[in-house]
């Protein structure tokens, strides 16, 4: 049955209505100090090229801030990178809240007469936030979103900050590293740092080895939630004089990055077995057999280190089985770690160190032991012992082992990320368990997935119907839930709807729900409705 004309009207407004503020994504962006003259052949064309492939912002210094007159060759540079699509701020120095705002101003006043800029770069900037400071930023800030409000004011204490500059806010956007290479893969963002959009946050990175480096510094720069990102093997005294020389390399990588399909939802198996068929001792897996695996992963590591293959869970009245098939020979140990959340909500449990993992993990299952989390805080490691569990490591590529089902609350599901450890190199399955809130994960539920739950979070809820509006009067795979066809006719319209409001709030829920009309109210659920849905769901 299609919906009614007008109906639909109402819905697709409502739709409209609720992606506006739910939909936004930023992309990484090549953050580059252009501390170079723009001649003839100068790195500057180079930042042309890329700006028609990924996003860019220059900052143009052309003597430690404006300079003295305007200068025609950097006129034509800052017209020509906006042109072919990138942006420029004009680097201004704060001398760490010391120099006076008059004569910042009289800096900013220069770069607004002589060229076409997209905002201001505060350099130097304090990373204390005393009232004295933080009321002369916000001098300098109002300043400028005076003269252009959508003029981008970018701060750079070059370390870590109070969360005050942003939410005041005295920039709109922060520098929180800047530093050597070595320094970058044991940095520890603030944990506020991911209450904000990506595109707030920015490192930069210099005296980087090597392109492998800077490819996993990007990656790790994703996984800290920064959108404002510069990887460069260029070295002091100044590290910004020109481009590095895998920039071909770094731009293609940032491309990859922004252009990568989003999540299509986490794995989800549901293996519900006899008592006692599963039976973890000696060396037989025979009692697996015919119990669906996750999707299997291909060898990430060589030589002796931990290399998940294929993972296993299912259930009885008591139990949870997991089996862990590997690439490598690896004695069951404190290396096989399995971080599981079973409220389905990363905001709650362990989430890592440096806030990478995809879950906040309630429970962790480390070799035969078994912990409940008892952190300080999701990004502390603390956990309590409450017990061992059997296991069978022989062979030692085919690991299994259990957890009874009340030990961990007795959950109707659990998400969990695996992470084998060893000597030099880490293991994550799924790969993309360790991409933070961005990242994947593995899903069990114990009574399957339910009618309307079309992300398969074992909750139906906002996140459901969103599925379904986004997808709206779209003609789909024929069954695709996250397509949002749970009815499985090849259409989402008010059957599939319908399906949703039907069960809204069964399962168990992340955190607070509210109401749903009733069903037979779908049909003339407007704008209206929705607005009061989604009061009810945030309240």
């Amino acid at each position: 049955m299609r919906i009614k004309p007008a109906v639909h009207l109402t819905l697709a407004l409502a739709v409209t209505a609720l992606f506006a503020a739910n939909s936004a994504h930023a992309a990484l962006t090549a953050i580059v100090p252009a501390y170079f003259y723009p001649t003839a052949g100068s790195p500057w064309n180079d930042l042309n090229t890329a700006a028609s492939r990924i996003p860019v912002t220059a900052i143009m210094n052309p003597g430690s801030g404006p300079g003295n007159i305007q200068d025609s060759n950097y006129v034509n540079a800052v017209n020509n990178l906006r042109t072919a699509g990138g942006k420029v701020i004009g680097y201004v120095s704060t001398s760490w809240g010391a120099r006076s705002s008059v004569d910042v101003k009289a800096d900013i006043d220069k770069y607004v007469n002589w060229y076409n800029l997209d905002g201001i770069f505060f350099d130097e900037m304090t990373n204390t936030g005393t009232t004295p400071t933080l009321n002369h930023y916000q001098d300098l800030y109002d300043y400028v979103k005076a003269i252009n409000p959508a003029w981008e004011v970018m701060g750079n204490p070059g370390t870590s900050t109070t969360e005050t500059y942003l939410t005041r806010p005295v920039a709109d956007s922060l520098l929180v590293f800047e530093s050597f290479a070595t320094n970058y893969p044991g940095y520890t963002p603030s944990s506020w740092n991911f209450n904000h959009d990506p595109s707030t946050i920015g490192h930069l990175v210099h005296t980087t080895a090597n392109e492998a480096d800077m490819l996993s510094y990007l990656d790790l720069a994703v996984q800290r939630n920064a959108g404002q990102v510069y990887v460069t093997d260029d070295v002091l005294n100044n590290p910004w004089d020109t481009l590095p020389s895998f920039w071909d390399a770094e731009v293609t990588r940032i491309e990859e990055i922004n252009n990568a399909p989003p999540p299509t939802g986490p794995q989800t198996l549901s293996n519900p077995v006899a008592n006692g068929s599963i039976v973890v001792t000696g060396n037989d897996r025979t009692d697996w057999a015919g119990v669906p695996a996750y999707a299997a992963d291909g060898v990430d590591t060589a030589g002796p280190e931990v290399d998940y293959s294929q993972v296993q869970v299912a259930h009885d009245d008591d139990n949870f089985y997991f089996r862990f098939q590997l690439n490598t020979s690896e004695f069951l140990s404190f290396r096989h770690n399995v971080f599981i959340d079973v409220d389905h909500d990363r905001n709650t449990g362990f989430r890592g160190s440096i806030d990478q993992l995809s879950v906040g993990a309630d429970f962790l299952l480390q070799g035969s032991s078994v912990f409940s989390f008892s952190g300080a805080s999701p990004t502390t490691w603390g956990w309590s012992f409450l017990g061992t569990q059997p296991w069978d490591d022989f062979p030692t590529t085919d690991i299994e082992t259990q957890i009874p089902r009340s030990l961990i609350g007795n959950p109707d599901g659990f998400d969990f990320v695996l992470f084998g450890d060893n000597t030099t190199t880490a293991d994550y399955y799924p790969n993309t368990g360790e991409g933070g809130a961005a990242g994947d994960l593995l899903r069990y539920l114990v009574n399957g997935p339910l009618a309307g739950d079309l992300d398969g979070d074992g909750f139906v809820g906002i996140n459901d119907l969103n599925i379904v509006l986004g997808a709206w009067n779209l003609s789909v795979t024929a069954g695709d839930p996250l397509a949002g066809d749970p009815s499985g006719d090849g259409f989402v319209g008010i059957e599939d709807l319908n399906l949703v409001l039907g069960n809204w709030n069964a399962g168990s829920p992340p955190g607070e729900v509210g109401n749903i009309p009733e069903p037979a109210a779908a049909a003339l659920l407007g704008l209206g409705g929705l607005a009061v849905l989604r009061r009810r769901q945030n309240r």
